[in-house]
C-alpha cells in the first residue's frame, strides 16, 4: 500500500511594501503618477520598459493596487523629471517644457507629441514618411 503525500506550495514572498492593503496615499500617488506620465506623452508600456518592470505591474501601480517601492518611486520621479514630492501630491509637478514657437510650428509640435503615444511600429512608419517627404523636397 502506498501513501500519498501532499506537497504544499507557498506563493513567492512579496515585498513587505506590497503586503498591506493600499491606502488613500497610495491611490493619490497612483493618480499623480499617471497624470505626470501622460503629460510627458509617455505610454505606460514605454514607462514600464524604461524602469525594467512588467507592464502589468506598472498598471497595478497606476491603479493604486500595489504600493510602489521607495527606490522605484525615486527612479520614476527622475525619469519623469519631477520630484518624489510631486508624485506624492505634496507639491505640483512642473509642466512639460514647450518652447515658444510660431502657431503653425506649435501645431506641428503637438502632432509630434501625439506620435509618441503611437505603437512603436506606427512611430517608425511616421518617421519613414517624414524622411521620404523631406528627401523629395530637398531634391
Amino acid at each position: 500500500m502506498t501513501t500519498e503525500s501532499t506537497i504544499s506550495i507557498e506563493p513567492p514572498p512579496m515585498a513587505e511594501e506590497n503586503r498591506e492593503p493600499t491606502s488613500d496615499r497610495t491611490k493619490l500617488i497612483a493618480k499623480n503618477l499617471k497624470k505626470v506620465r501622460e503629460s510627458r506623452a509617455i505610454s505606460q508600456r514605454q514607462f514600464a520598459k524604461q524602469l525594467s518592470v512588467s507592464p502589468t505591474l506598472m498598471n497595478y501601480y497606476e491603479r493604486g493596487e500595489r504600493r510602489i517601492p521607495s527606490d522605484l518611486l525615486g527612479d520614476m520621479a527622475e525619469f519623469l523629471e519631477c520630484s518624489v514630492d510631486a508624485l506624492m501630491g505634496l507639491t505640483k509637478a512642473p509642466r512639460k517644457y514647450e518652447p515658444e514657437l510660431p502657431p503653425e510650428i506649435k501645431t506641428l509640435w503637438k502632432k509630434f507629441q501625439l506620435v509618441i503615444k503611437l505603437p512603436e511600429h506606427d512611430q517608425r512608419a511616421v518617421i519613414r514618411l517624414i524622411n521620404s517627404v523631406s528627401k523629395t523636397k530637398a531634391s
